[in-house]
């Protein structure tokens, strides 16, 4: 079996796997012995040893994703996993370098590194033997909180194979064959980190099994933070559901918005759901912000909804009272048919320019001596060139343009920098600014003209969405001994 994102024959661990739970494990002490002040002495503290970090257990017959020690499987929300710099301390290489997010060569960040060494957290990711063999697992980013850039590696031949990492444009998912594997968990500054990951396990022939989001602490420093206890100048911030209608039709379309007063900086949202008759809440997948919106299908009749608001460090602000769906279409109870979907992700936004090919022609006419007979010109207008921005990141753009030669059909010359144009904004939606690029003279006395790359449009990040058309006056001024012939060049675009 290959693993998906290695590229390389996965190791199998079928008896393997169990003896992992045998290899040494050293529990962290909290700055000296426990005490009720220290910030942790509720959790167990791994400081050295080795520990699955990601880890597919079955239990009551379902997979869950928990870590595990030499000690047994911990939930992570009763665990903290310590890197000491004293032993986690490292010079970022050029290799290093070059993880998404990271640190100049030369400079400092800790790593608990995919090799076992002594005095440290030897940790990797794997599964039970209770798990099927041909089981999948696929590991997604939910979100890092912490002090600095969090990376998830393994060394290779031809340098780092990143696994998540949480700088931006750094990956956000892997899929394991739920193999043990150990790599490289790295850090850019001390503190703590709140890393949460989801999980979806896909059994041989089977389909996914998406288990709830959990949260992983790691603590990045040599002594173990105390607890300040409770800060008495935090307001209670209470949470509301707005949005709700009176009532809604089958195959009608809900949003609702949390509401937080006093609003607060966070931002980090859960939805959770619970049919009529039901007793446990369900999470809602995807849902982090504080909207969420759904279709409404018959069986939505008096479901509950609810939201949850977190801190930084993954707790709960503040619950919302749930509201309950009303779904009547008056006796004509429709049939509910099948789920159309089609996805759009942020990253698939595109930046394009484009010419129609009615608009790719452009005849300036016969070539004139001007009345100082010293050159010839020709005059025309560039048709629109349209520039369309779908990104969600909406970074703006900068169209430009270029033309490098024109040529006669039995090879006669003439230099793009001849050519100059003044461009102008034909149209734009109406959420853009879009600003002409200057004038550019043709260069017959002095400068390139257009043999150098000329900006022909821009539009500033927030305000590039959508499309735009640009166009230009073109003006071309040639020596007054150039061969006759009918003479063509290629206008070349680019948009970044």
């Amino acid at each position: 079996m290959q693993d998906r994102r290695t590229g390389r024959r996965a190791r199998r661990h079928t008896a393997a796997l169990a003896s992992v739970t045998a290899l040494g494990l050293t529990l962290g002490s909290l700055t000296g012995t426990a005490h009720a002040e220290a910030a942790y002495a509720d959790k167990q503290v791994v400081s050295e040893g080795h520990v699955d970090v990601f880890y597919v257990d079955v239990v009551d017959s379902a997979p869950v994703l928990v870590a595990h020690t030499a000690a047994g499987n911990v939930s992570p929300a009763d665990l903290v996993i310590q890197a000491k710099p004293s032993v986690a301390s490292r010079t970022v290489s050029a290799t290093v370098a070059g993880l998404p997010g990271w640190k100049a060569q030369g400079e400092t960040y800790y790593l608990l590194p995919q090799t076992s060494q002594a005095g440290q957290v030897f940790g990797g990711f794997g599964h039970s033997s209770a798990v099927a063999e041909g089981t999948s697992v696929t590991y997604d980013l939910d979100s890092v909180q912490g002090p600095g850039a969090f990376a998830l590696w393994q060394n290779g031949e031809d340098g780092p194979n990143v696994f998540l990492a949480s700088a931006d444009g750094g990956p956000r998912s892997f899929t394991s064959a739920a193999d043990h594997e150990h790599v490289n968990w790295g850090f850019t500054e001390q503190g703590e980190y709140r890393v949460t990951v989801r999980a979806a396990v896909t059994p041989p022939g089977g389909t996914p099994a998406q288990l709830q989001p959990v949260t992983y602490t790691f603590f990045v420093g040599e002594e173990l933070p105390q607890d300040p206890g409770p800060d008495p100048g935090t307001p209670a911030t209470q949470l509301t559901i707005t949005g709700l209608a009176a009532h809604y039709h089958a195959g009608g379309v809900a949003t609702l918005t949390a509401v937080q007063t006093p609003q607060t900086d966070e931002e980090h949202y859960h939805w959770f759901t619970r049919a009529a008759g039901e007793t446990d809440w369900s999470f809602v997948p995807d849902a982090y912000t504080g909207r969420y919106g759904f279709v409404v299908r018959t069986a939505d009749d008096n479901r509950e909804i609810k939201a949850a608001l977190y801190n930084h460090d993954h707790q709960v602000i503040a619950e919302s009272a749930p509201v309950v769906v009303d779904v009547d279409d008056h006796g004509n109870d429709p049939v509910n048919g099948p789920t159309i979907t089609t996805t759009l992700s942020a990253q698939e936004g595109v930046l394009a320019i484009s010419v129609a090919p009615e608009n790719r022609e452009v005849d300036l006419g016969a070539l004139t001596l001007n009345p100082a007979a010293d050159r010839y010109t020709a005059a025309g207008a560039l048709k629109p060139i349209t520039v369309t921005d779908t990104r969600a990141d909406n970074p703006g753009w900068n169209a430009s343009g270029r033309v490098r030669a024109f040529t006669t059909v039995d090879g006669q010359q003439l230099g793009g920098r001849y050519l100059g144009w003044t461009p102008t904004v034909l149209s734009a939606t109406a959420n853009q600014t879009v600003t002409a690029g200057p004038r550019v003279d043709p260069g017959f006395t002095a400068g390139n003209g257009l043999a150098t790359w000329s900006q022909l449009g821009t539009a500033p990040a927030g305000a590039g969405r959508g499309t735009a058309q640009l166009g230009a006056e073109l003006g071309l001024e040639a020596p007054a001994d150039l061969a006759p012939g009918t003479y063509r060049a290629m206008l070349i675009l680019t948009a970044i």
